[in-house]
């Protein structure tokens, strides 16, 4: 390896050690030191990397969002929106999907949010790239309802439920957070449905 190979190589595994312990510990256990242990590096190399904690989650927090989101599209078929089978399927699989341990960990940032400005501007900035993903794929998938107003709202109420509902696992149980997804699914695939135009 050359040098440079060297310093992506242990950029990246320093970011890989960020997300493990984030994922695997949580949000309170993410500290430089933690990261570095996992990372087999030490604290110096690290903050030789990244300045700063935040500078460190910006990275992190920015890679796993992209990682959910392009997993997410992956295994979302969002053409079988037009079936009502299909909406269903969609929605179940976008819960797994939002629902997953990375996710739970993701979720716990926005939480951390309330008291860390710097990670709250990473957020928003992320909130705008993954909206742009998720209304740029269905607005291909189903170009005669993008200028309907009721198309990103449709995006944004399932999104934005789906957080809520993540953010409430730790609080009411996944059991009991499950269940609320199975009475709230049939809304959300009513309100697709009368959007689409379909049955």
């Amino acid at each position: 390896m050359t040098r440079a190979q060297q310093r992506v190589a242990t950029r990246n595994s320093i970011i890989e050690a960020t997300i493990a312990c984030l994922v695997e510990e949580g949000w309170p256990a993410l500290t430089t030191r933690n990261v570095a242990e996992r990372a087999g590096v030490a604290q110096s190399t690290l903050m030789h990397h990244f300045e700063t904690r935040e500078s460190l989650l910006v990275e992190a927090v920015t890679q796993l969002a992209l990682r959910l989101a392009d997993d997410a599209l992956d295994q979302i078929d969002l053409s079988e929106l037009r079936t009502a089978r299909g909406r269903d399927a969609v929605l179940d699989q976008a819960w797994r999907e939002f629902s997953s341990p990375q996710a739970l960990a993701a979720g716990q940032l926005w939480s951390a949010a309330w008291n860390e400005p710097e990670l709250a501007a990473t957020l928003r900035e992320l909130e705008e790239r993954l909206t742009g993903i998720i209304y740029g794929a269905a607005a291909t998938l189903f170009p005669e309802v993008v200028e309907d107003p009721r198309f990103p709202a449709i995006l944004d109420a399932a999104v934005s439920l789906i957080r809520g509902l993540v953010l409430a696992i730790p609080v009411s149980g996944r059991d009991v957070v499950d269940k609320r997804w199975e009475a709230i699914k049939p809304i959300l695939s009513q309100a697709a449905a009368d959007i689409l135009e379909v049955n």
